[in-house]
């Protein structure tokens, strides 16, 4: 079975690694472990960090490994749209095969203005747009900058445009299903999802398994597999969708078919 993990990081956060190059090894050697042929890494949007790879480290680290993809991460708030040009060069050269935003890492809406140049570029080329969402431990009041309600409202105003959810809004995770379940170019990702720490937050493992299945059962081609490494494990996101005991093909296009499309990574 390949595996496509659609949701890593390089960062020395929950590892062992002493320096970015030695937590890329980490990645290749848990994605071997764990049967995952291909992983997309996202960079950070906070630059300058030695902890954390953003777009430039993170560009440079991968740089030749025909295993690993790469999204952009605008500075929305540094530099607003100012960067769109840059970002249109990399999707067109397939250097970045999307782009990640991070409303609640950084206090900015979904809606800002300053992301709909950015909207308007990746809708015209074909690439998906990533939302974190969720609440940060010890900081729950971030979560009103990623409300699924305003990715509703960016993934109506841009019907075209491939719109990625991440970590389920956690933890109203059925929240974020029923205000999102008729929106057709919404997608979603599983990463974070199979955290102890985002289920026992989120209601436990049955709520959990009950709102991925039914988003399954909605938009089965729709349901992209991530884990948010290093921060989560692959073994526990892997173990979580086996635990849906979903139809073989219907289990690969999760594992990996979905992300090889919505991505075109053209690896499959």
């Amino acid at each position: 079975m390949r595996i496509i993990d659609a949701h890593t990081h390089l960062s020395l956060y929950e590892n062992d690694a002493t320096s970015l190059e030695d937590t890329l090894k980490l990645l290749l050697a848990d994605m071997n472990k764990n049967s995952v042929g291909y992983a997309i890494v996202i960079p950070d949007n906070i630059e300058n960090d030695p902890r954390i790879a953003d777009l430039n480290k993170a560009r440079n680290l991968i740089a030749g490994n025909d295993r690993l993809f790469l999204l952009g991460s605008p500075q929305i708030l540094q530099r607003g749209s100012s960067e769109l040009n840059k970002y249109e060069k990399l999707i067109k050269n397939k250097v970045v095969k999307g782009i990640k935003f991070f409303p609640g890492h950084d206090d900015y809406y979904p809606i800002d203005e300053r992301c709909n140049p950015y909207y308007e570029i990746c809708q015209s080329l074909n690439v998906p747009v990533i939302f974190h969402t969720g609440i940060n431990t010890k900081h729950s009041e971030v979560a009103r900058f990623n409300d699924p309600k305003h990715i509703v409202k960016v993934a109506k105003r841009y019907p075209k445009l491939k719109v990625i959810i991440t970590h389920y809004f956690w933890p109203k995770m059925k929240y974020c299903y029923e205000i999102t379940k008729n929106i057709p170019n919404i997608y979603f990702e599983t990463a974070g999802m199979g955290d102890s720490e985002v289920i026992t937050a989120s209601g436990g493992v049955g709520v959990v398994k009950e709102i991925l299945s039914k988003t399954i059962t909605d938009r089965e081609d729709q349901v992209l597999f991530g884990t948010d490494w290093p921060m989560c494990k692959i073994e526990d996101h892997i173990n979580l969708i086996k635990s849906l005991n979903l139809a073989e093909k219907v289990e690969a296009k999760i594992f990996a078919g979905n992300a090889n499309r919505v991505y075109r990574l053209g690896i499959l």
